[in-house]
C-alpha cells in the first residue's frame, strides 16, 4: 500500500477543519431557508431580497480577506511578525468598518431596495404586509452580515498564522449556537423570519468575540495607536484588495448571468439549476476550504523564498483535488439512484439530476484546479492575474458554454458545455500556473524582496 507523502498529510491536516467548518456553515444556511419556508411565502419572499446582497457582502468580505491573508503569512514567512500583526489589526479594522457602513447604506436605503424587488402588480395590502415584515427583518439581517464578516476578517489572522483549528472549530459551535436559537427565536418566541436573522447575529458574533479575544491573546494584532507606518500599511492592503475583491465580485455577476440565461429554458429548468447549484456548492466544499489553508502556506513559503516548497506543495495538492473529485464522481454516479429522492420525487426532475450527478462531477477536478490555481496567485501575490484567470474562466469559457447548451433547449447540452468549460478553465489555469512556476528564479526573488521591503 502506497504511503501518504508529508505534503499531502500537511495539506489534509490543516484543510479537514476548515471543511467540517464551511460544510458546518452551509448546512445551517439550508436548514435556515427550510425554517424560514415554514414561515411561508411572505417570509421567503422577504428573505430573497436579500439573496444578491448577501452574495455582495461576502464577495467583499472574501476579496479583503483574501489580500490580507496573503500580506500577513508572507511577512510571517519572512520573520517580520510587527508587519503581520499591522496588516492583521488593519485589515480587520478596515473590513470591518467598510462592510458597517456599506450595511448602513443599504439600510437607509431600504425602501428603494424593496420597491425594486416587489412586482408593481402586487396589491396595496400584500405590499404592507411585506413592506412591514421586511423593515422588522432588514436591520437584523444586515446586523448579521456584519458579524458574518467579522468572524471571516478574524479567522484570516488564524489561518495567517497556521491555525486552521480554531477557525474550523469556531465555524462548527457557531453553526450549531445557530441552529439551537433558530426555532427558539423563530417559534417559540414568535419572531418569525427577523428571529432567523437574530439567531444569526447571536450566534456569528459570539464566534467573532471569541476568536478576537484569542488572537488578541496570541499577540496577533496591534492597538491602532502603535502601528507604525499605517498609511503605508493601508495602501499596500488596498493595492491587494482591489483585484482580490473583484475576483469574488465575478463569479457572481456570471451566476446572475447564467441564472437568467437558464431561466428562459422555463420555471421547471430553473428551479432544477437552483437545486443543482446548492448540491454542487457541498460537493465542492473540500475545494473551497483548500482556498483557505493553502495560499497562507504558500505565502509564508514565499515569505521565506522557499520556492521549491510553493511548487512542491502545489502539485500534491493538484494530485490530492484530481483523486478526491474522481472519488467523489464515481461514488455519486454509483449512488445516484439512492440521493436522488432526497431531493426530488418530480419525474424530470429526477431525470435531469441523474444526468447532472453523471456528467459534472468528473469536471469539479479540472475546476478545483482552476480555483487552486487562482488562490495561489493570490497567495504568490499576483492577484491581477488571478484576476485574469477568473475572467477567461467565467466570462469567456463558462457563460458562452451555458449560453450555447441554453440555446438548444437541451438540459443535457447545457450540462455538457458547463462541463468542457470547467475542463477547459482547468487545463489551461494548470499550464499558466506551471508556466509561472517554472519562472526564472530571479523573477520570484524580486518580487519576493520588493513585498518585503514594502512592509520596513
Amino acid at each position: 500500500m502506497p504511503s501518504i507523502s508529508p505534503t499531502i498529510k500537511m495539506v489534509i491536516s490543516k484543510t479537514t477543519p476548515l471543511t467540517i467548518g464551511l460544510f458546518a456553515i452551509m448546512l445551517t444556511q439550508l436548514i435556515d431557508s427550510i425554517f424560514i419556508g415554514i414561515l411561508g411565502i411572505d417570509a421567503l419572499t422577504a428573505h430573497g431580497v436579500t439573496l444578491p446582497f448577501q452574495v455582495a457582502l461576502v464577495g467583499i468580505q472574501v476579496g479583503i480577506g483574501v489580500g490580507a491573508t496573503a500580506i500577513m503569512s508572507q511577512a510571517i514567512g519572512a520573520n517580520r511578525r510587527n508587519s503581520a500583526r499591522a496588516t492583521a489589526t488593519i485589515s480587520l479594522v478596515f473590513g470591518a468598518l467598510f462592510i458597517s457602513v456599506v450595511c448602513v447604506i443599504l439600510w437607509a436605503l431600504k425602501d428603494s431596495i424593496f420597491r425594486a424587488f416587489i412586482p408593481s402588480e402586487t396589491s396595496p395590502y400584500q405590499y404592507q404586509i411585506l413592506l412591514n415584515l421586511f423593515h422588522c427583518y432588514w436591520p437584523i439581517w444586515l446586523f448579521s452580515a456584519i458579524s458574518i464578516a467579522g468572524l471571516y476578517l478574524v479567522s484570516c489572522i488564524f489561518r495567517a498564522n497556521g491555525d486552521t483549528q480554531t477557525t474550523g472549530m469556531t465555524f462548527v459551535i457557531a453553526s450549531i449556537l445557530n441552529l439551537m436559537l433558530d426555532p427558539v427565536l423563530m417559534f417559540t418566541f414568535e419572531l418569525g423570519i427577523t428571529g432567523a436573522a437574530m439567531a444569526s447575529s447571536i450566534g456569528f458574533s459570539c464566534g467573532f468575540i471569541y476568536m478576537l479575544i484569542k488572537a488578541i491573546r496570541q499577540h496577533w494584532l496591534f492597538p491602532i495607536k502603535q502601528i507604525k507606518n499605517a498609511a503605508k500599511h493601508l495602501t499596500a492592503l488596498l493595492t491587494m484588495i482591489v483585484p482580490t475583491t473583484l475576483n469574488q465580485m465575478l463569479p457572481s455577476f456570471s451566476a446572475l448571468i447564467a441564472t437568467l440565461l437558464i431561466a428562459q429554458m422555463g420555471t421547471d429548468v430553473l428551479a432544477f439549476w437552483s437545486i443543482f447549484s446548492r448540491i454542487e456548492s457541498f460537493i465542492l466544499v473540500f475545494t473551497l476550504a483548500l482556498t483557505m489553508s493553502i495560499p497562507p502556506m504558500i505565502s509564508r513559503f514565499l515569505g521565506a523564498n522557499k520556492l521549491d516548497d510553493i511548487s512542491h506543495l502545489l502539485k500534491a495538492t493538484a494530485k490530492l483535488l484530481l483523486i478526491l473529485h474522481l472519488g467523489i464522481a464515481i461514488l455519486l454516479a454509483a449512488t445516484a439512484d439512492i440521493l436522488i429522492p432526497m431531493v426530488n420525487n418530480e419525474t424530470q426532475m429526477k431525470a435531469w439530476l441523474e444526468i447532472a450527478l453523471w456528467i459534472m462531477p468528473l469536471s469539479y477536478g479540472p475546476l478545483g484546479l482552476c480555483i487552486l490555481t487562482v488562490s495561489a496567485l493570490n497567495a504568490l501575490l499576483e492577484p491581477r492575474s488571478a484576476l485574469k484567470l477568473v475572467f477567461l474562466r467565467l466570462l469567456v469559457l463558462y457563460i458562452p458554454a451555458i449560453w450555447l447548451g441554453s440555446s438548444t433547449g437541451s438540459v443535457a447540452y447545457t450540462l455538457v458545455a458547463a462541463m468542457a468549460a470547467n475542463i477547459l478553465a482547468g487545463i489551461f489555469a494548470w499550464y499558466r500556473l506551471k508556466a509561472h512556476l517554472n519562472a526564472p528564479r530571479q523573477l520570484h526573488s524580486r518580487v519576493h524582496s520588493t513585498i518585503i521591503k514594502s512592509y520596513s
